[in-house]
């Protein structure tokens, strides 16, 4: 994926987390690893990578709540998350299945 201006990916990140925080941030992912990555590389471009990782992973497992069955949902009936998928993971196919 091209890469994504800490910008966009902070407003992307919002986004989603407005949404929902991604499912066990302590624990299947440790963001205590995006902190030494920051404390050790405090800038814009090392921020955007930790912010990108979250994002893939909010994709990945999606959220507290809702499971990755909201975000199955999500991808479906909202322009903007499919947008920060596309954004973010990779493009998404618009054929069924069935």
């Amino acid at each position: 994926m091209a890469k994504v201006a800490y910008e966009l990916a902070y407003r992307d990140h919002k986004y989603l987390w407005a949404i929902g925080p991604a499912y066990d941030m302590t624990g299947g992912y440790e963001d205590q690893g995006d902190l030494a990555r920051m404390l050790k590389t405090p800038t814009k471009s090392m921020a955007a990578k930790c912010l990108n990782d979250q994002i893939n992973y909010w994709f990945q497992r999606g959220t507290e709540e809702g499971g990755s069955q909201l975000v199955e949902g999500l991808l479906e009936t909202d322009p903007m998350v499919r947008a920060i998928y596309e954004r973010h993971v990779g493009m998404l196919s618009d054929t069924d299945d069935d």
